[in-house]
Parts: C-alpha cells; sequence; structure tokens
C-alpha cells in the first residue's frame, strides 16, 4: 500500500502511546482516522489533536475486550466511511508480576486485551478488506517479547504478544495461499518505548477488578511496578514511531523491530528450539529417577495424550490425580486403573475456569499431600479460518488452551518449588507453537504460540530463583491420532453452539472433515507416553515428535 490520501485508518488503543502516534502521522498523509479507546479523557484529547490537523476523526469510546463493542465499531466505521483501509490494531495492557505471584483476574485481563480483541477484530476486518478488493494493511502490535524467549518476570505479556504475533502470521499464510495480494500485514515488534503503557491500571474494567486481593498490597507488586515504569519511562523517544510504521507498511514489511540489539537473541532461541528437538546426550535431567509411589496431576486425563501419560505413569508406579471436564469418560477411566490396583483419584471440572483449577489442585494435595509431576495437557482444536472464526471459538479456546494452562501453573508451581524434591511439569503446546500459521486456525495457532512462550518463562524464573530441582518441558506434536477432533463434545454450556447458523454452514462442516483428515491419519498415540517419560528424565525442554 502506497497511496494513503483520504483512506480510512481504524486504530484501536488509539488515545495514547502507539495509537496516538500512528493517528497523527495517518493525519498527516490525508487519511480518515476512527480512534477507538476505552480511555474516553486521553480519546478527546487525542481527538482534538488530530483534527487540528485537519483530518476527519471518528472517536469511539470503547471497551474493547467484548466482542459486541468491537463489532460496533467496526460497524460504525463502515456506516460512517463506508471501507476500512489501514487496521492498526494495537490496544495493550500490561501487567506487572510473575506467574507464580500473578492473580488469576490479570491473566484474563492481560489476554483479552493484547491476544483475544486482536482476533475479534481480525475477524471482522479482514472480510471487509477482502470485499473492497483496494489496497490496504493490516498491522498488529505485539512487542520484541513476542519474538523472543520467554519472560521469567512477566509470562502473561510474554505469552499474549507470541500469540499476537502468530494471528498475524496466520493471516498473511491465509492471505497468500488464497491469492489475495492486495492486503498486506505487518507485526509491530518494539523494545521499550516511551509510552504510557505503565498507566494501563486507570483503565481497567471492573470486570478484571480485584481491589481487596492482598497481592496489590504487596512489596511484591510495588517493586513489578517500579520495574516496569523504569523500563517505560528509560525507553527510545516515540517521536520516530509514526513514520516508522508507516514506511514498514509501504514497503509490506512483516517484522517491524525497533531495538535491533536484540536479534542475536531471536536468533538464539530458535536455534536452541532445533538443538533440543532431538534427545541430547546427558541433558539436564535425571535419567536415574524413579517415579514409583510419586503423583502425577494430568489435566485433559479422559483421553488422548493425557490418557496415555496416565498409562505411562501407572506402569512407573505412580499415584494419579486426572482431571477433566468429561466427568463418564473420568470414570471409565478410573475403573480401568482400578483393574489394575492403580491409586487414582479423579476431580470432574473445567480447566478454562480458575476456581475448578484451584479445587482441583487442592483436592491433589488433599489426597496425596504432594505433587511431583503435573502434565498441563487439556486443550481444544477449533474450526475456522480468520474470517470465519466464530468469536465464540475463539474465547473458547483462549480458555482453554492458553488461560487453563496459565491457572496450573500458577497453583502448582509454588507448591513444587515449596517441596525441594525433583519434580516435572510438561506443558501441551503443538509444533504449531513452534512455526508461522498454516492460515487455516489461527485460534489455535495463536494459544500454542503463548503456551510455548509462557513455559519459556517459567524457564527463566526458576532461573531467577535458582531453583533447579523443577523441570519443565513444552510437549510440540505434529498431528497424532488423539480424538482432538471431538473437542465440539465437551464444550462448556458458556461456549455453547447453540442453534448458531455457523455451525450449520458448509465451511465449519467442511473445516471439521479437515481436521478429522489430519488426525486420524496422524502418527500413533502409543510411543507418547514412554517418550515423555524419557524426555523428563534426560532434562528435554522442547519435545518434538515430527522432526520434519
Amino acid at each position: 500500500m502506497k497511496e494513503f490520501k483520504n483512506k480510512v485508518a481504524l486504530i484501536t488503543g488509539g488515545a495514547n502511546g502507539f495509537g496516538k502516534a500512528f493517528a497523527i502521522e495517518a493525519a498527516k498523509r490525508g487519511m480518515k482516522v476512527i480512534l477507538a479507546d476505552i480511555d474516553e479523557a486521553d480519546l478527546a484529547g487525542t481527538t482534538a489533536v488530530v483534527s487540528n490537523l485537519g483530518a476527519e476523526v471518528l472517536p469511539i469510546c470503547a471497551d474493547l475486550t467484548l466482542y459486541e463493542n468491537v463489532k460496533m465499531t467496526v460497524e460504525k466505521t463502515m456506516a460512517t466511511f463506508g471501507q476500512i483501509d489501514v487496521l492498526f490494531c494495537n490496544a495493550g495492557v500490561v501487567p506487572c508480576g510473575d506467574i507464580i505471584h500473578l492473580p488469576a483476574r490479570d491473566w484474563d485481563w492481560t489476554v483479552a486485551t493484547n491476544l483475544t480483541s486482536h482476533g475479534y477484530f481480525y475477524r471482522e476486518v479482514v472480510p471487509i478488506m477482502i470485499r473492497q478488493k483496494t489496497p490496504a494493511h493490516i498491522m498488529g502490535v505485539a512487542s520484541i517479547a513476542g519474538i523472543l524467549h520467554g519472560i521469567g518476570n512477566n509470562a502473561t505479556y510474554s505469552a499474549t504478544k507470541h500469540g499476537a504475533v502468530a494471528l498475524i502470521e496466520d493471516i498473511r499464510s491465509y492471505f497468500r495461499s488464497n491469492n489475495i495480494d492486495y492486503i498486506g500485514t505487518s507485526v509491530y515488534c518494539p523494545g521499550y518505548v516511551q509510552t504510557d503503557l505503565h498507566h494501563c491500571e486507570r483503565h481497567r474494567p471492573d470486570r478484571f477488578k480485584a481491589p481487596d486481593d492482598p497481592y496489590y498490597k504487596s512489596e511484591y507488586y510495588r517493586e513489578s511496578l517500579k520495574r516496569v515504569n523504569i523500563s517505560i519511562a528509560t525507553g527510545i523517544p516515540i517521536d520516530s514511531v509514526g513514520p516508522r510504521l508507516f514506511k514498514a507498511i509501504e514497503d509490506n514489511q512483516m517484522y517491524v523491530l525497533t531495538h535491533p540489539q536484540y536479534i542475536p537473541y531471536i536468533e538464539g532461541r530458535h536455534r536452541g528450539i532445533e538443538a533440543d528437538g532431538e534427545l541430547p546426550e546427558g541433558g539436564a535431567g535425571n535419567s536415574a529417577r524413579d517415579f514409583k509411589g510419586q503423583v502425577a496431576l494430568i489435566t485433559g486425563a479422559a483421553h488422548g495424550f493425557g490418557f496415555a501419560f496416565a498409562k505411562e505413569a501407572a506402569k512407573r508406579g505412580m499415584k494419579l490425580a486426572l482431571v477433566d471436564i468429561m466427568g463418564k469418560k473420568l470414570e471409565e477411566v478410573k475403573a480401568y486403573f482400578a483393574k489394575q490396583n492403580v491409586e487414582c483419584m479423579i476431580f470432574e471440572g473445567d480447566t478454562s475456569l480458575y476456581e475448578d483449577v484451584k479445587a482441583s489442585v487442592e483436592a491433589t494435595m488433599k489426597t496425596y499431600g504432594r505433587i511431583d509431576v503435573l502434565f498441563n495437557n487439556a486443550g481444544v482444536a477449533p474450526v475456522g479460518t480468520i474470517v470465519n472464526l466464530h468469536p465464540r471459538d475463539l474465547e473458547w479456546t483462549v480458555a482453554v488452551n492458553l488461560l487453563g494452562q496459565a491457572y496450573y501453573y500458577r497453583e502448582v508451581l509454588p507448591i513444587m518449588i515449596e517441596q525441594g524434591t525433583p519434580a516435572n511439569i510438561i506443558t501441551t503446546a503443538s509444533i504449531a507453537g513452534l512455526i508461522p500459521g498454516f492460515g487455516r486456525n489461527p485460534a489455535y495457532s495463536a494459544t500454542k504460540h503463548a503456551s510455548v512462550a509462557m513455559s519459556e518463562s517459567v524457564w527463566a524464573k526458576l532461573k531467577d530463583l535458582k531453583v533447579d530441582h523443577v523441570k519443565v518441558s513444552i510437549y510440540c506434536p505434529g498431528f497424532v491420532q488423539t480424538n482432538l477432533h471431538h473437542s465440539d463434545d465437551y464444550r462448556p454450556e458458556r461456549f455453547a453452539k447453540g442453534d448458531d447458523p455457523h455451525y450449520q454452514s458448509e465451511a465449519y462442516k467442511q473445516g471439521l472433515l479437515a481436521l478429522e483428515k489430519s488426525i486420524v491419519t496422524g502418527t500413533p498415540i502409543d510411543p507418547v507416553g514412554p517418550r515423555l517419560f524419557k524426555a523428563m528424565e534426560e532434562g528435554q525442554k522442547y519435545i518434538i515428535t515430527h522432526s520434519e
């Protein structure tokens, strides 16, 4: 895209920071500007600044973590200007705290803002741009934290930014596979810049607030907030951001970096993944470890990887704590292990709900008094490309594949650290969490990239704490013969399909068939359990089963 005069730019998080900088540059180039933001006061101020530059401005004050507000914003834009030529998907927040301390409500807020809201906008705007058939551009704002190794002091931010990068990668892949060459894509990955991101707390929506949580009065929180404030205040000036981003649009530059000093670290992360894809010779694990009598907490345990892991754990003499949303199936699994005289407890629960996660961990501790292995595995696979992904499916996938895993890390890590004995966590991601999107499942790809980054952040945090008795691995399989394509069978009620015609559409049905074909023709599941235990023994971080 080279021409901007009289074109329309929709800017989220448009009241300040990067959004304001982008809006000012857009106005200078003769664009019509929509500013969408939750901050009413700053929105008014930026509207005045942009208007004084001669631009036609539509301000929209709304909480963009709500799908209905995203839809309203896009509809107002189209009703006013009749087109959208540039989408600058920028709204974002930064929480203060690591994965051990940060309250679940902060995870919910950060994921909803930095990841889910971006998915909503792409879902609404991409089809419009495709129909227009005129030059257009989509730019998502992520962070250098979205392509670096996970950040120990802020797993939440790192995970959501990796997810944001993956969404744009998936969109670009979709465009290429469908020969759509008139829409460009970029993802902005800055280091620290002098924005006001550290003031995001002042416009946190009420449903994400927990003012009585003692965390916000803790010394740890105050120190975390101080570190964020200093990092942003000492960042590079924001003045150059607007021109730099428009140059990236003109050049259709995919990855827009502001701090080239990080490039060696990005390269190092990828070399590290490649090097650890095969079992190392004498890794950091303990090949002599005896699992007999130890406790394995397994999520998504009623089928697939979870059941395969449980069977191997039982063979090695472990006590089992099995969690799944499929109560009837879970009872059958319990009966299976009872016949083998395996000590086993079950917990029927929805891992996308923090209260269920907390209760399942408490039940495990009450029954066994310890947790030695966590297989953080529960996951779902939705159906839908960026143009037809239902917002309910996006929410469901994010809740299970990302938030559920985060909740388990938060609850189990402190237990394992305090125990002081050898412990392992294996988190199930996917090969889709390590490579750019295929253009056919943005929600799955984004959540799996986020899952990988979250686990990397845990490594970094454990290193900071000088904790070497807890080992974390990420399982990144390709297609395996599980029943993941039956995820719809165990949707929680709040994500239910109901009578929505989307789920009767031909596109949805074909998507289900394609997913089923990929899974049933995948590799056999039988080797999974032994392979994962071998990885624990060898201290392998990235467990990649499909080297091709």
